[in-house]
């Protein structure tokens, strides 16, 4: 069976199309002879943007999304001519789902369920002069109850939905932007900077987050160790050569103190490394890799926060400012009531009760 021929206005138009090609490849061949060099730097630059673009995709593709409606700020905020900061609430949780290599510190989901709480839980603004982080502990009341009253922590069982919203009742703080992160992953990023250098002001240990620190002085934490540190809720100090065990408020109140200087830590270990364009992609993927962001947040958002981290570094040390926001001691339920202190720490920084609404 022969083949049919080909009509005479496709053969046209097989024509038409082979002089335009023919056409384009004389033009770039006259181009090129005529500027060489600048015709093979536009072909360069034209495939790295598309690389560039590719990279972008599979980075925003990794980051784990969850929705959330974040809140705004309410008429009485606006009446007043408030100065309400970019607020990024950074969640640590206890998620069992997922844990770090190593000995069984943790205990799994069929020990503690499958839920997570906010272990940690910080405000981050960045501002002109600098990067502010809030350390809230996370045995702050957010809500009152009939029983007991809510936590932080607790709170966090119901989604990040519930946290955003209850900060935003209780104490006027408008989130812009979530991010989350599990032990499994806080372990990874800490481990992928080659760990980080943390200052112990004496030996410490904790059997139930299996910390164990038995000098003072400088010390180079990998991402376990760096882990069980900002875990740590029952350490014991080593004082005139014994261990003494600490208190309940004691330990809640060390708890919050090392959770800053950690999240010190990795801001400027981050900043660090940003510094060198070779490890600059790798760093990307390594923390899209090991971070939950709220589906309102792109890659836009986080590049701006990483950008206003870097302007706001001197040399390789990010100007962070670390504030520790205080509650009144643990009572029943484990809540720490916020006190005087508290809403006076919050409201320096741009957060007052009745100026913020949750999102219906």
């Amino acid at each position: 069976m022969t083949a049919p021929e080909s009509s005479p206005a496709a053969t046209s138009i097989t024509t038409r199309a082979r002089q335009a090609v023919n056409a384009w490849r004389a033009r770039v061949l006259a181009r090129w002879r005529r500027r060489p060099l600048l015709t093979t730097l536009g072909a360069f630059l034209a495939a790295a943007l598309l690389l560039g673009i590719g990279d972008l995709g599979v980075l925003y593709a990794r980051l784990d999304r969850f929705g959330v409606d974040v809140p705004s700020l309410t008429t009485a905020a606006d009446a007043a001519g408030a100065d309400a900061p970019e607020t990024w609430l950074v969640i640590g949780t206890d998620s069992r789902t997922d844990l770090p290599d190593g000995p069984d510190r943790y205990g799994g989901v069929e020990d503690v369920g499958d839920g997570a709480r906010a272990d940690v839980a910080a405000l981050v603004q960045p501002t002109a002069a600098g990067v502010n982080v809030l350390v809230l502990p996370r045995d702050l009341t957010v809500a009152q109850g009939q029983l007991f009253d809510e936590r932080l922590a607790t709170s966090f069982l119901q989604g990040p939905q519930r946290t955003v919203d209850a900060l935003c009742s209780t104490y006027g703080i408008a989130t812009a932007h979530v991010v989350t992160v599990d032990m499994s992953q806080f372990a990874g990023i800490v481990d992928s900077l080659g760990g980080i250098d943390v200052d112990i002001d004496e030996p410490v240990r904790d059997t139930y987050s299996g910390l164990e620190i038995g000098t003072a002085g400088p010390q180079h934490l990998n991402g376990v160790d760096a882990l069980a540190l900002v875990r740590s809720r029952h350490p014991e100090v080593q004082r005139n050569g014994q261990w003494v065990a600490l208190s309940e408020q004691e330990g809640a109140e060390r708890r919050s103190h090392f959770t800053g200087v950690v999240m010190r830590c990795v801001i400027s270990a981050l900043l660090e490394r940003s510094h060198n364009p070779l490890t600059l992609q790798s760093l990307a993927w390594t923390l899209t890799g090991n971070l939950g962001v709220d589906s309102g947040t792109g890659l836009l958002d986080l590049a701006r926060l990483a950008r206003a981290v870097s302007d706001s570094g001197e040399g390789t040390t990010a100007a962070v400012n670390l504030v520790e926001v205080p509650a009144g001691p643990v009572g029943d339920g484990f809540a720490a009531p916020p006190t005087d202190q508290t809403y006076k720490t919050l409201a320096a920084y741009g957060y007052t009760p009745g100026t913020c609404a949750p999102a219906e």
